[in-house]
């Protein structure tokens, strides 16, 4: 994922845990247009990262996007945020990306 998306022309930061993301985003000097989190997370889960994304910088709350092995995680798509199910092409995640970046 990382590969395509700097590819792409997008910077790319990563971070190994939510709370490290948490640290990042935090930030108000960091630029962060779009969010990709995993629902399956050690630690703090990925929709309780999520919930606290809104709550940090509520101006990516339509810029959040899910990935998840897990079937029942797209129900979380009608809380509004869409979910990138894995396996999934790189075409995909790409086409969610830029959708999310006009939104």
């Amino acid at each position: 994922m990382r590969r395509l998306l700097t590819l792409r022309g997008w910077e790319v930061i990563e971070t190994e845990t939510a709370e490290r993301a948490l640290e990042v985003l935090g930030d108000p000097a960091a630029r962060i247009d779009v969010v990709l989190c995993d629902l399956n997370l050690p630690g703090i889960s990925g929709s309780a990262l999520c919930a606290q994304i809104v709550q940090v910088r509520p101006e990516l709350t339509s810029r959040v996007i899910l990935t998840s092995g897990d079937p029942s995680a797209a129900a979380l798509a009608s809380e509004g945020w869409p979910v990138l199910a894995k396996p999934f092409s790189l075409v995909e995640l790409e086409m969610l990306v830029g959708t999310a970046l006009v939104s």
